[in-house]
């Protein structure tokens, strides 16, 4: 049977709701913390999926838009983040990519990345997140301070190991073209195409499932 990678573009929000989890949750968490602790009034969000960051923001924000390829999730944009919008230039304080980039070719990073960057407005901020495969733990601090270990992927099972070291072909999502830590790029690769693109990094965060990116313009 041949998997049909395709299927994802096409799918509705219910679809979507139906795969949300936890490490979705902490991940919004980490997203929205960031959006309000920065006070950034316009959002442009691309790949908005369920639209969970949309209906927990929105209603404090100036300007919230949506990019994505699939229409039938109604976002103001019908387009692919690889191709340029030329008519919003330097319009927005804050650009969301959640879980994106890794659904289009590595080498064509350097394509979205400074779409991204053209649509923030100076000093503008890009917020991204991209999956890591590896092992992640979640424990809280008697503060309840949240707090991630991460053990590479191939340490904790016979099954993981074997793919990782014996077949030298580690596991990764299927609707996915690449992950960090998928054995071909590592967290440097994707900071060095961000650099590229003009971005600062502000700074990066492991979080479960995902590296967080706060990237200045």
């Amino acid at each position: 049977m041949i998997y049909d990678k395709q299927k994802q573009f096409s799918l509705e929000e219910i679809d979507y709701m139906s795969k949300l989890d936890l490490q979705n949750w902490i991940r919004f968490f980490f997203i929205l913390k960031e959006v309000e602790k920065k006070r950034l009034k316009s959002v442009l969000e691309i790949g908005p999926g369920e639209g969970t960051l949309k209906k927990l923001f929105a209603p404090y924000a100036e300007r919230y838009d949506t990019i994505d390829v699939n229409s039938k999730l109604s976002p103001t944009y019908v387009s692919d983040v690889r191709k340029r919008i030329e008519n919003i230039n330097e319009t927005y304080d804050c650009v969301i990519a959640a879980d994106i980039l890794e659904h289009i070719p590595f080498t064509d990073l350097s394509n979205a990345l400074p779409n991204i960057y053209s649509y923030l407005k100076k000093d503008g901020v890009a917020l991204i997140t991209i999956p890591h495969r590896a092992s992640h733990f979640l424990f809280m601090s008697p503060t309840n301070i949240p707090h991630f270990i991460r053990i590479p992927t191939g340490f904790l099972s016979f099954g993981s190991f074997y793919r990782r070291f014996i077949k030298r072909k580690i596991w990764i999502d299927p609707d996915h073209e690449w992950e960090i830590g998928d054995g071909h790029h590592t967290i440097n690769d994707v900071a060095e195409v961000m650099k590229s693109a003009g971005f600062t990094i502000e700074k990066i965060e492991k979080l479960i499932y995902v590296d967080f990116f706060v990237l200045k313009k």
